[in-house]
């Protein structure tokens, strides 16, 4: 299904924008049209970006209309204009900032999903060619496999290849447009060993070897960096609030009761919540996709 930036409709709607959608792309975001490449997008920079501002703008009014006609009706214009300034610049400039990084953050899921299935797919191709099937007929054969988008990858060699290019080519064009530095390596190392004439099973059999390798690595560096998060997390979560609200409520005694109240216990209530909720993201964004 395409997305709102493929839409049609949409074109002739945003074309007021393109020209600043053009000056941006050229001094600010120069390098938006390769992470849309790599992100598997078709839309060109200049009609992202003027999307962008057709979205940001459009909300923009959106919200400014909830705040001041509620605010209007009740006869407190001037509370909602008040809103409006201080909630909306921030708004629009958090929503344009997501849909400009978007394709980057898709390329780093696409990158994380080809390397999910990549040690399946060498071992899948290294089988096939050990037993005497051609190295493109194998190709064909992944490209048409249930590996999800490290299958999407090698069927754009595929279409490549019957479209008149030579394998080498499509490998370098794959390894140059591929998200995954792994699928990167792995493109330019098979062009090396056609170039060099060697055997591609036995260069599959080392690239699959030492991508395993690296996962291994990445697991028990990140077993090891998970013990220092998790000391962090038993002190800042469990031992700081127990041992601070003891401390305060004893200070409190001493100084008449002053300190510590009802809103105080809820603030601390209300941190640990967040804190909570931030931690578990990030040790998940730490986690390696493997």
């Amino acid at each position: 299904m395409p997305s709102v930036f493929e839409s049609e409709k949409l074109k002739e709607v945003t074309r007021p924008f393109e020209g600043i959608a053009h000056q941006l792309n050229k001094s600010i975001f120069p390098g938006l049209a390769w992470d849309l490449k790599q992100s598997g997008s078709t839309v060109s920079a200049v009609r992202y970006i003027a999307v962008v501002l057709y979205l940001t703008v459009a909300v923009f009014l959106a919200v400014l209309g909830a705040i001041l006609i509620p605010s209007f009706l009740v006869g407190k214009l001037e509370t909602g204009i008040s809103l409006a300034v201080t909630i909306l610049p921030v708004v629009t400039i958090l929503l344009f900032l997501f849909f400009i990084l978007s394709p980057k953050l898709k390329t780093s899921r696409r990158a994380g999903a080809i390397e999910n299935d990549l040690g399946y797919v060498l071992k899948d191709m290294q089988i096939q060619v050990s037993a005497g099937v051609p190295l493109f007929d194998g190709i064909v054969n992944v490209s048409g496999g249930d590996y999800g988008e490290c299958s999407k990858e090698i069927r754009e060699i595929v279409h490549h290849v019957k479209s008149g290019e030579s394998l080498i080519k499509a490998l370098e064009e794959c390894g140059k447009t591929t998200p995954s530095p792994y699928l990167r390596r792995v493109m330019w190392q098979l062009v090396n060993a056609m170039r060099a004439g060697s055997d591609v099973s036995i260069a599959l059999d080392a690239i699959s070897k030492e991508l395993q390798m690296e996962k291994e690595s990445k697991i028990k560096s990140y077993a090891q960096e998970l013990n220092m998060w998790g000391l962090i997390y038993m002190l800042a979560a469990v031992v700081l609030p127990s041992m601070g609200v003891t401390l305060l409520v004893i200070l409190s005694s001493f100084l008449g009761g002053g300190i510590i109240g009802e809103t105080m216990f809820w603030g601390i209530l209300v941190f640990l919540v967040i804190f909570q909720i931030f931690f578990i993201k990030f040790v998940q964004g730490k986690r390696p996709l493997i």
